[in-house]
């Protein structure tokens, strides 16, 4: 209870009293975007379009102006079939994404990890893991503007405690499977010392150009110590264990030599050159169109555009297909139409159209000429030495597609918990993880429906520890050259530290299951993993409806959130 006021005190001017805020009005392109709901219906559009913040997760398409001044959200049944129309377009893109994970991605990994020689364990952490989130690293150079880290580092820790706990479940629950310790034991201990050591940094809301370079330098000890392990037990009947396997789509083991040459294809495939570009055209067989159930076909006719333009732009490789997916004609289109893909959709509102003309422009001689190297040096009936080059062209071709499509219904999940007013620090744990995670979980699933549960559950750890130290090194790096400084700041926002404990609990919790049970991967703990995510969700859910306090940078009283003080008053 405040202390009354005397006439004394009045007389004597000794009331305490608060400083008045340095301005009176507040830019309201300062204002963060969730104030949409406080303001009057016919100034939501202004609002929309004066606040900057409502134009950060815009990617190619702007759904806050679409919902507010496009539409009429006055009217409660034209801003319903608004946002129903949003969630069909989520729903459309979450297709498009795991059609290109199941018909391309995944088997462009297979080749490559097999070609490589590759074991299981690292092909997860490594081949899988930078196919999934390389991109999305990449991409934070161009998509990254605020100079607040919450959402961002949120993002990273939430979706490291999904994969961890709920993807790591999910490849367990698929089947029972054997875990070899060389690979698996010091990713976990990684893992612990990762959670640890950012949140520390974090929490003290200051990164200087040390914590910033050790991030980095953690990551290359960490792959460091993967690949020394490795060649330390890659020993004849342990590197056999687990090694890689080729698998059709039903989990059968078939010989690659089988497809690898021209004389084991059929004599229709080989014709001539305008058939082998049919075959390579062409999306499915007619014989399987006949025997798919009635909605398998109106998949199959649906997919028919979307598989045309993958074909065009990216190559296929695959060790079913014949020659593997080779098809000399389609490669060249594949160099000439996808650089100029890649520029249009990453450059085009970066620099200007006459630039862009002449990087256009160059993009063409330069796919000119490799293209004569490729006539030169390749025939249509057998592959070339560089294949397995083609097949990274294509694993990363592809992640690049799906990151184009992640972050459009990325943007609209952002949109749409603006609309539901979600607190950022719980859509960034929550939906926006499950959203940048969606390729993983289908090509996670569909590894371990092929019986490569391994490579699956590697992935599931090594993918935090990359995106985490990668992930932040790249937006510190990106900060420190926009502010010109070496030391910025930094908040990890009210989920941060419980982010942080979950991924140090899940992570302990996995490295003593595995121990307890000899290193298999039983149904027990997918159970236990599946509890503590679902635990994680319910602690969420607790702090958006402010049941429980969340705990983190944000309730530090550091002169930066609450501005009023008594004068006099001790600072700390």
């Amino acid at each position: 209870m405040e202390p009354a006021v005397t006439l004394l005190d009045l007389a004597q001017n000794s009331t305490p009293h608060y400083e008045a805020h340095q301005n009176i009005f507040v830019s309201l392109r300062a204002q963060p975007c969730s104030n949409v709901h406080s303001v009057l219906e016919d100034e939501r559009c202004l609002f929309v379009r004066e606040t900057e913040e409502c134009r950060e997760s815009m990617h190619y398409l702007d759904y806050m102006h679409f919902v507010y001044c496009i539409v009429d959200s006055s009217n409660v049944l034209l801003f319903t079939s608004a946002i129903v129309a949003l969630l069909l377009f989520v729903l459309l893109l979450g297709t498009l994404i795991y059609h290109l994970c199941v018909t391309r991605y995944v088997d462009s990994v297979l080749y490559v990890a097999k070609s490589w020689r590759l074991n299981e364990y690292i092909a997860g952490v490594t081949l899988l893991t930078y196919g999934n989130g390389l991109a999305q690293v990449l991409s934070e150079l161009k998509h990254h503007t605020s100079g607040d880290t919450e959402l961002i580092y949120n993002q990273y820790l939430g979706t490291a405690v999904y994969q961890v706990s709920f993807l790591a479940a999910l490849v367990i629950w698929t089947g029972s499977f054997a875990i070899y310790p060389e690979v698996i034991v010091p990713n976990l201990i990684s893992l612990m010392v990762v959670s640890l050591l950012v949140e520390e940094f974090m929490y003290d809301e200051q990164v200087g150009i040390v914590q910033t370079t050790a991030l980095g330098v953690l990551y290359l000890a960490f792959l460091g110590a993967l690949y020394t392990t490795a060649r330390v037990m890659d020993r004849e009947g342990i590197r056999s264990r687990s090694k890689i396997e080729v698998r059709d789509a039903d989990g059968k083991v078939f010989d690659t030599e089988l497809t690898a040459t021209v004389e084991n294809v059929d004599q229709e495939q080989r014709a001539s050159w305008l058939g082998h570009v049919w075959q390579g055209l062409r999306t499915f067989r007619e014989e399987d169109f006949r025997a798919a159930p009635w909605y398998r076909q109106v998949y199959l006719l649906c997919s028919i555009p979307v598989e045309v333009v993958a074909v065009l732009l990216l190559p296929k490789v695959n060790f079913a297909l014949p020659l593997h997916g080779w098809n000399k004609c389609l490669f060249i289109v594949n160099l000439i139409l996808f650089p100029l893909f890649l520029i249009g959709t990453a450059l085009v509102d970066m620099i200007s159209s006459d630039n862009l003309g002449w990087i256009c422009l160059g993009s063409l001689i330069g796919s000119a000429c490799f293209s004569v190297i490729v006539c030169s040096t390749s025939c249509y009936d057998s592959k070339p030495p560089f294949f397995t080059c083609i097949g990274l062209f294509a694993i990363f071709g592809t992640s690049y597609v799906i990151m184009l499509l992640s972050y459009e219904l990325i943007a609209i999940l952002e949109a749409l918990s603006i609309i539901a007013n979600v607190s950022s620090a719980s859509f960034a744990i929550t939906i926006l993880a499950w959203g940048s995670c969606w390729i993983d979980l289908i090509t996670l699933r569909t590894l371990a429906m092929r019986g490569y549960s391994r490579i699956g559950f590697a992935a599931c750890l090594g993918a935090p520890v990359f995106n985490i130290l990668i992930g932040l090194c790249t937006v510190f790096c990106v900060q420190m050259i926009r502010s010109g400084t070496t030391q910025i700041h930094v908040r990890d926002g009210t989920s941060g530290p419980t982010c942080a404990i979950y991924l140090f609990v899940t992570s302990m919790t996995i490295l003593l299951s595995v121990l307890f049970t000899r290193f298999e991967a039983r149904k027990s703990i997918a159970f236990c993993l599946t509890t503590l995510y679902v635990t994680f969700l319910a602690y969420v859910a607790f702090c958006e409806f402010e049941v429980t306090h969340g705990y983190g940078t944000d309730h530090n009283d550091d002169g930066e959130y609450f501005l009023d003080r008594v004068p006099g008053r001790r600072e700390h």
